[in-house]
């Protein structure tokens, strides 16, 4: 996808991407640079994020990466001071990493439960908090939280996952009344089951996933990069505190 493309809806804006290297979070990192953002990403893995980076350049965007875990505040406070100083600010942060779990709640243990916990829930609890004290000095911003049909739905075997994704929406109603008073925007994004290059924990078929979902199908990491593009985009400017499922239908059909 050339950077020119899709116009410059974003032009002038700088973005950051957790989990941004692989997956729905490259996807959305694409598409931002596509409508003229200058993007940072950020993910644990060095090598990814450089390949992710170098991606991105070659389709002509701005582009920067840095290894980092957003459980880590130092480390969080290091990708949003890169981006102030590499694009001189930041307007839209879209926090996707996570990590997949499937486990009998029976027999899970503490550190498993807090390693997911923190990375999805306080994870984007402290990218949020650091973000927008640009973004209030600025008087503007969008901060876009992933969630899924869990963040509306459980599953056995799935604790942790159910309960940070539920939670996230909580945290996304919560800063999105706190902050409008700011010009900030916080909003959800609820994908459905994505195919991806990356492996994600499942305990049952591709086909039931796509028996169980009305449009009959997984949805693509692209679509969820233009769901995305629209909550972050000025079309989405009376929308703050909500959860958009972006499913095939998945969270309303209440059958399996």
């Amino acid at each position: 996808m050339d950077v020119g493309h899709l116009g410059d809806e974003f032009a002038g804006r700088a973005a950051i991407v957790t989990g941004g290297s692989q997956g729905i979070g490259a996807a959305i990192a694409r598409r931002l640079a596509a409508g003229g953002a200058a993007v940072t990403i950020c993910a644990r893995r060095a090598e990814r994020v450089d390949a992710a980076v170098a991606r991105l350049r070659a389709s002509g965007a701005r582009a920067q990466g840095l290894a980092a875990d957003v459980r880590d505040p130092a480390d969080v406070r290091r990708v949003v001071d890169a981006t102030v100083d590499g694009f001189g600010r930041v307007d839209i942060l879209v926090n996707n990493a996570g990590t997949g779990q499937i486990r009998d709640s029976l027999t899970l243990e503490l550190d498993a439960w807090r390693d997911l916990i923190d990375t999805h829930l306080t994870g984007t609890f402290l990218m949020s908090q650091a973000a927008a004290r640009v973004m209030i000095a600025a008087g503007s911003g969008v901060i876009l939280n992933i969630g899924s049909v869990f963040s509306v739905r459980g599953m056995p075997k799935r604790a942790a996952y159910c309960t940070a994704k539920h939670g996230i929406v909580g945290l996304t109603r919560a800063l999105a009344c706190e902050w409008a008073p700011h010009g900030i925007r916080v909003v959800a994004l609820g994908p459905g089951y994505i195919s991806t290059a990356r492996e994600v924990p499942v305990d049952f078929s591709r086909e039931v996933v796509e028996r169980r979902t009305p449009m009959g199908r997984w949805g693509t990491p692209e679509e969820m990069g233009e769901a995305a593009a629209f909550l972050c985009s000025p079309r989405a400017s009376f929308l703050t505190g909500s959860l958009t499922m972006a499913d095939g239908g998945w969270v309303a059909y209440g059958g399996w």
